[in-house]
């Protein structure tokens, strides 16, 4: 059976995180549809990720002693006066997705953010029509807080952003 570990991100990553953040089965589902840079990837690096604004980390699926990177996980916009921080996950590699790791890292970074960094809420913003998504963040223990009609437009469409959350209240039980 795979071992879901989630390992710090590193500057050496930066490769296989434009390779997997640029691709259309990835970029389809989120927000910021232009291509990352490895610059643009190592700025946010230093700016975000060693300042602690946000923690991200690989998803690695250890199988018969062999570790393969798959993809990210993540909380960004760490507010430490409201101790919140915004979920964010992709699986890079398409060959990986469907078989519950999504599921597993999403738990894994609740118990981070909750345990290690103290965190109260963590939530989430995802498309309306991502059900896969949705029903993974279900499944991790997200909630369904509201729905944002025609919030986001997107190749001129407006389309409804779904927002999630838990706390760590919700999270103990």
């Amino acid at each position: 059976m795979s071992e879901v570990i989630l390992r710090k991100i590193k500057a050496s990553d930066t490769d296989n995180i434009v390779r997997w953040r640029n691709s259309d089965s990835v970029k389809k589902n989120l927000f910021t549809q232009s291509e990352l840079t490895a610059e643009q990837h190592l700025a946010w690096l230093k700016s975000k990720v060693d300042t602690g604004s946000s923690a991200q980390y690989i998803i690695v699926i250890s199988e018969n002693n062999i570790n393969t990177d798959i993809g990210t996980v993540f909380i960004k916009n760490i507010d430490r006066q409201s101790n919140k921080g915004e979920f964010g996950i992709f699986i890079g590699e398409a060959s990986y997705r469907g078989k519950g790791y999504a599921q597993i890292a999403s738990k894994k970074i609740l118990e981070i953010g909750f345990l290690e960094l103290n965190l109260n809420r963590i939530y989430l913003s995802v498309m309306s029509d991502n059900m896969a998504g949705i029903a993974t963040y279900k499944k991790a223990g997200f909630e369904v807080e509201g729905i944002l009609k025609e919030d986001y437009l997107q190749n001129n469409e407006y389309r409804d952003i779904v927002v999630m959350g838990i706390t760590r209240g919700k999270w103990k039980t």
